[in-house]
Formats: structure tokens, sequence, C-alpha cells
């Protein structure tokens, strides 16, 4: 397991907030304090397990970890931070943080699912092992609720909070934290949103620069885990898509194998490419029909349809609606509101 290493940056601030001496913490976990500014280092599970255990020892503050989420900032998450900052849902910034936590730690593994009319985000750590599991899992719950107020304001409040861990004595810096139930002792680690919280408008909304940001993301998995090819395959579509011209022959070519080959092994990975271009089309189209200062035609345009009626033909094909109809009911639906 390994962690993205500007990632740390926000622990080097909260320590200087708290009155610690950073650089010897990062240099007793056994970090180059340097790191922190490399976009493309990362450090080992156990040295961050490491680092989080010692100032929190060095802090003796039972608020520790709500005190250090409150300093995380997007440009310390890579892409996946300004990708999460440009969403147009926090429905949809989960949708990304789960299939982009891996930029961040290959540690935990984010589970969305709705059930009554709630938007629940599972946290599973699986067999990851750590000094102190309670203050691990209080810093993932804290951190993805300081992401959501980050984007949809300080008033943010998740429906409840469910802990895996056990209560601790005192649960008041948790309720003044989250200012939301609190759960101990349960199956799971989760943060539950209400529906409607989960699909408000943000206002950072803005569908070209997260299309680049996912991009941007899907582009640094790949390189760390050059088996992932459905995220090779992806990295590539994107990037071709504008051209106008994806195609498996121009996919394959990209990823310097033929297309028998590129066949052959997404389907050993359960894919098929005409599917991964469909998917990957709806979702941008998704994201750009809900920018009004896109036209119809420039989103054919980015989404890589050579004719507006392609594009629409498609569209239906996917929503049971023409573009400009889902639009209206869109904006219509805003306007209302």
């Amino acid at each position: 397991m390994s962690v993205f290493a500007p990632a740390l940056a926000y622990y080097w601030k909260s320590a200087e907030e708290l009155g610690m001496d950073p650089e010897t913490l990062f240099r007793q976990a056994g970090i180059d304090p340097r790191l922190r500014l490399d976009t493309t280092a990362r450090v080992s599970g156990e040295q961050f397990d490491d680092l989080v255990c010692l100032a929190r020892a060095t802090s003796g503050d039972d608020a520790f970890a709500f005190k250090v989420v409150r300093n995380i900032h997007p440009s310390y998450m890579g892409a996946l931070g300004f990708a999460w900052m440009t969403s147009a849902t926090l429905r949809k910034a989960f949708g990304r943080l789960a299939r982009y936590y891996r930029l961040l730690t290959s540690e935990v593994q984010i589970v969305l699912e709705e059930r009554d009319q709630e938007l629940r985000v599972t946290f599973d750590a699986g067999a990851a092992s750590s000094r102190d599991p309670a203050l691990r899992e209080r810093l993932r719950l804290a951190g993805a609720v300081q992401m959501c107020r980050m984007v949809a304001g300080e008033s943010f409040v998740p429906r409840r909070v469910e802990y895996h861990q056990d209560a601790p004595a005192t649960a008041a810096d948790y309720y003044a934290f989250f200012r939301a139930e609190q759960h101990f002792s349960g199956p799971h680690t989760r943060l539950v949103l209400s529906a409607q919280s989960a699909d408000a408008p943000l206002p950072g909304f803005n569908a070209q620069l997260v299309q680049q940001f996912d991009h941007m993301a899907v582009d640094y998995l790949a390189k760390l885990d050059r088996s992932d090819l459905p995220g090779r395959v992806r990295a590539a579509v994107l990037e071709q898509l504008p051209s106008g011209d994806v195609t498996l022959e121009s996919v394959a070519a990209e990823l310097a194998m033929s297309s028998r080959t590129l066949t052959r092994k997404l389907r050993e990975h359960g894919h098929r490419f005409k599917d991964l271009l469909a998917g990957i089309r709806r979702e941008l189209a998704e994201k750009y029909i809900m920018d009004n200062s896109l036209t119809l035609t420039e989103i054919s345009y980015l989404l890589g349809f050579s004719e507006n009626s392609s594009f629409s033909r498609a569209y239906r094909g996917w929503t049971g609606m023409s573009p400009s109809a889902h639009r209206g009911e869109l904006f219509a639906g805003r306007d209302s509101g």
C-alpha cells in the first residue's frame, strides 16, 4: 500500500498550527519532508501510519483528527482534488472519489450505495492494519465531510455517520464537527447523505474543467498501475474524443498494440471497447448538458460525434429524452427551485 506524498502536506500545516515541529515528525516517520512537494512521489502505508500516530501522540489533542482535516486543500490531492471541486453534485463528486481514490491510497475501497432516499458512502479498509484504527477511521470520515464543505459550504451536514470502531469516552468533539447523528460499533465505516443534499447543484461545477481533471486522474492511475488496461483505454479515449475519430484501431495504436490484441485483453478484464466508449460518452454528456454555456453543437463535438443528429440519437438511447428536452427540464427545475 502506498500514499500520494503531496497528501501529507496538510499534516505538515496542521503540525505547525498545533505547535509541533513538522520536519521532526516527518523524519521520525522516515519520510523526507521534500516529498510532500513532489507530485510524482509516494510513501509507504507504514510510513504514513507512523506519521499520523506520531502527530496525534505529540499533539495530545483529543480533537486532533477534526483539526487536521480543516487544512485539506484540493491541490494536496492532485487531479482528484480539482475534479472534486468542479463536480456538478456531491453524488458525482463521490463517484469520482470512488473511482480515483487509488490515486491517494490503495488502502481503502469506497463503495457507493443508493437506498431509502440516501447516498451511503462506505469506506472499506479490508485487512489494512494501523497502530490506531479508531484515529484512522475518524480521519477518513471527517476528511470526507470537510471535502463536502469545501464545495457545498460550511452549512453541509451528513444525515448520519456510522463507525465500525467503538464509541469514545466522550463524543463531544465528534458531534461538534459532524453536527449529525453518530452510530458506533457497527459493521461499516460509512457516511450517509440525504438524496436531496447528494443531488443539489454545486456552485463550482465546470463541465470542461472537470473533464480535463478526470483525464488527468485516469492518466495518473494508468501510469501508477500499468496492468489497469481499462484505465489506460479510458485515458486514450478521453484524449482522442474531441478529434471526432475515436476507434478501436486508434486507441490500440496509442497503446502500442493491435486492435485484435486490445479486444482480447479487454475481454479478459470483462470489458468491450464499444461499451467503454459509450459509457465514457454518456458520463461526459451528463456533465456537459448541465453546463448552459455549452451549445449542443459544442457538446456533440466534445463527445466526438461527427453530426448533431448522431449525438441526439445516442443521448435519447441513454436517457429516453433528446438533449434539448432534457436540458430544458433540468434548467426549468433549477429556476423553479
